[in-house]
């Protein structure tokens, strides 16, 4: 399509007879010129001749720091927007090195196996074969191609999970690349957070190990989006110290960025206006599906040739919003469209997405609905637009997504649709929280014990553990030793060995704390494999009667064997998705630290043990939203240790809320929104923290609001919220004070994850509540 005129588009929504005022801010990120700067010293000649047959003569200022930072000898991490050119800042020095000794080895690892195969697209691209021998080394990889790899690569390009699985335990057969390995490289650094960044965090610690007995000590080069603690984040990850490069001087595009709310059902005259200002004060408010208007832009752009990627929160969103939008695409006036759009998920087959992948990149798919699977930097070709289903998180992830449209100069779109939960809906009403302010920190937490043990028995499988290890692991690594011997898994001679069944590695899932996952297999075709899903959501997501969504086709589970982790699916056509509902208690565990807050309440931080039980869903039609019913599940509760905070209501505080509110009803109000807003202060998605509250808890004789890591041994993000919980409460009482609704709605107090089905909640009791929290602030 020609340049896109943005600025005509959205006054064609706004004419359109179905608009509702749902373009709630228009921001205008400006273009801006490239900086250029020269390096130190020039570069080999076969490398300059190679980078300019790609149309590289310049480097960018941040560029040519970098380069030069890493050829001078040090640890170095580039934080920079998308589409700045990072790769170059890595590719440059390693190819330098291996032209210049043919001897250098470097180890680059990606988030994704389709972020690998396509940096390796990349270097191949350069021609440089037979100087440099490069390849990806990832499950897909033949056991032929292993053996080739090991012998002769000077660049392998990997994964978290498979040097864990596949390179750390077989480091003997890897002895000449590890004792040659000089680099490396690990890019999309600011994805390395919660659980995957703890679990990643010890794997390079392993790696380091091993390098250590192969007298070698490579250098590390970082790459992430723009992230507000890079010096942290990268020490947290490596256990090193870093030179950081953060002047971004890359060109970029103007860019249109829309906050866009949903309109409130049943609104029956056609406003101009936003519906943040709009006068009306029901009880609660309920929005159009943030789904359904994601489909409806989506349609819409694709309708005028634009390529379009839209990023959804979770699988059943990408899949739901696929099915909307081909159903609209599907009219007469547009017949043909409906095929020129594909969803892309975790959980499709390898085959599947390199499809999609490729499709994408040379333009036979208009369109795209996606999790964040492709938020990373694979290279899917131009795109002129971006429509996000919700907030991603944090304000990196934000810029992260829409900065996939418009590489280069050409003007892009970025839309948020808002949801209806709480952090979208003040994000919509104080959009300086996104325009107006730096990106926020990248949480890492090497010291969960219960990663740190699993890595320890690892560790220990791939070279005895000894004391010159606590220099990598930490002085806590004794008495984790002496624990782990006591359960059998260790024995102590001159050092410690593994002694359990098995390999320890085939028992650790990077990207989750609960181990391997479940296997979706469809009946109708002999138990064919349709997908995979995480032992963490499994009871979420496959439990009988839930309807799993794939490639925009319904299945209905209608058996989950729970001790093969196995989910039996059926296909169905029904108008409906499940949401599931969920039990929650906790008792306390050991208070690790606690200080006063105004009127007479306690803020305690310490370890929690919960207890969550899966005790229902319900089926909730596709576009309205209604829910259609609620069933009833029996499947067997989980329980865990993690870490959190609790806020312990005084007496006195208590019996003023009782006497004029609904007290628990407050309690669980302030809770929800607490949650909901908890990105704001810590990066993380909202699904990663849970919450419960008590009118009285046993172990705390108190009122009590309950907010932690809902992982085993915690991620970090709850300690972080306990750190800056006066930001977190200030955020929570300012939602609920400009939320227009008068009882509690989905934008301020009510949460789709609620087991209890939101009751009792009372937004009011919890605007005071906050009031007296922040009294002094």
């Amino acid at each position: 399509m020609p340049t896109p005129d943005w600025d005509s588009f959205l006054d064609t929504l706004r004419a359109s007879a179905d608009y509702r005022g749902q373009i709630a801010h228009v921001e205008k990120l400006p273009a801006r010129a490239a900086r250029f700067a020269d390096l130190s010293r020039p570069l080999h000649p076969r490398l300059m001749a190679a980078l300019r047959t790609q149309g590289i003569t310049r480097f960018y200022v941040h560029q040519a720091a970098a380069i030069d930072a890493v050829r001078s000898g040090r640890n170095v991490a580039v934080v920079t927007t998308t589409a700045s050119g990072k790769t170059l800042t890595y590719n440059v020095p390693v190819l330098e090195s291996i032209l210049t000794d043919a001897g250098t080895r470097a180890l680059y690892v990606f988030p994704t196996k389709a972020l690998a195969q396509d940096q390796l697209r990349k270097l191949n691209a350069l021609d440089l074969f037979p100087h440099v021998r490069a390849g990806t080394y990832d499950g897909d990889t033949t056991q032929e191609e292993r053996r080739t790899m090991r012998r002769a690569a000077q660049i392998v390009l990997t994964n978290p999970d498979m040097l864990h699985v596949g390179i750390l335990p077989n480091h003997t057969l890897w002895a000449s690349f590890l004792m040659g390995l000089r680099y490396v490289v690990i890019d999309e650094v600011h994805t390395y957070r919660g659980i995957f960044g703890a679990h990643t965090a010890h794997v390079i610690r392993r790696l380091r190990r091993l390098c250590r007995h192969y007298h070698s000590e490579p250098q590390f080069i970082l790459c992430s989006a723009t992230i507000a603690n890079p010096e942290e984040a990268a020490h947290k990850l490596t256990g090193l110290p870093f030179h950081i490069v953060r002047d971004d001087s890359a060109p970029r595009g103007e860019k249109t960025f829309v906050l866009w709310s949903p309109p409130p059902i049943g609104q029956g005259t056609r406003g101009k206006e936003p519906p943040s200002t709009l006068n009306l004060q029901p009880s609660t408010i309920v929005r159009r599906s943030a789904n359904a208007e994601a489909a409806d832009l989506f349609a819409r752009l694709v309708q005028q040739q634009v390529r379009t990627i839209v990023f959804t929160p979770a699988r059943v969103t990408a899949e739901l919003i696929l099915k909307y939008a081909r159903d609209q695409l599907s009219h007469p006036t547009t017949r043909g469209l409906a095929d020129s759009i594909m969803s892309y998920r975790a959980g499709y087959l390898p085959e599947e997405r390199r499809a999609i992948e490729r499709q994408l990149f040379d333009g036979t798919l208009l369109g795209v609905s996606a999790t964040n699977a492709l938020e990373l930097g694979v290279d899917i070709g131009g795109l002129d637009a971006v429509i996000m289903v919700g907030f991603p998180g944090s304000i990196s992830s934000t810029y992260q997504q829409a900065g996939r449209a418009g590489r280069g100069l050409q003007p892009s779109l970025a839309v948020l649709v808002a949801r209806e939960g709480a952090i979208d809906q003040y994000i919509v009403r104080h959009p300086d929280y996104l325009f107006g302010r730096g990106s926020e920190n990248v949480v890492i937490d090497p010291q969960n014990i219960y990663i740190l043990a699993a890595h320890l028995l690892c560790a220990a499988d791939e070279l005895p553990l000894d004391e010159r290890d606590k220099e990598i692991f930490g002085e806590q690594i004794t008495d984790l030793c002496e624990r782990l011997r006591d359960g059998g898994l260790l024995t102590k001679r001159d050092r410690w060995y593994w002694t359990g069944p098995g390999r320890p590695q085939d028992q650790i899932n990077l990207r989750s704390a609960s181990g391997s996952g479940y296997d979706i297999r469809l009946t109708s075709r002999g138990n064919e494999l349709l997908g995979t899903v995480d032992a963490a959501r499994a009871f979420d997501t496959v439990h009988e009667g839930a309807i799993y969504l794939h490639r925009g086709d319904a299945y209905r589970v209608t058996r989950l064997d729970v001790e093969g982790r196995t989910a039996y699916v059926e296909p169905v056509q029904v108008n409906y998705y499940t949401q599931p509902m969920t039990n929650i208690a906790t008792s306390v565990g050991e208070v690790e630290r606690e200080r006063p807050l105004p009127s007479g309440v306690s803020l305690k931080f310490g370890t929690v043990n919960v207890t969550t039980q899966v005790i229902g869903y319900r089926e909730v039609q596709q576009f309205s939203e209604q829910v259609l019913a609620v069933h009833s599940l029996d499947l067997p509760p989980s329980e865990f240790e993690t870490r959190g905070f609790w806020l312990c209501i005084a007496e006195n505080l208590a019996l003023e809320l009782r006497a004029a509110y609904d007290l628990l009803g407050s309690l669980h109000a302030a809770e929800h929104a607490m949650i909901a807003l908890l990105p704001l202060v810590a990066t993380c998605d909202e699904r990663d923290v849970g919450g419960v509250s008590y009118a009285f808890h046993p172990d705390t004789r108190t009122p009590t609001i309950f907010v932690y890591d809902d992982y085993p041994g915690g991620a970090g993000i709850a300690e972080k919220a306990c750190e800056n919980v006066e930001t977190l409460l200030q955020r929570t009482l300012e939602a609920l004070e400009s939320c227009p609704c008068a009882d509690g709605c989905p934008a301020c107090v009510q949460s789709p994850r609620c087991g209890s089905n939101n009751q009792p909640l009372d937004k009011v009791g919890a605007a005071a509540l906050l009031r007296r929290l922040l009294v002094n602030s």
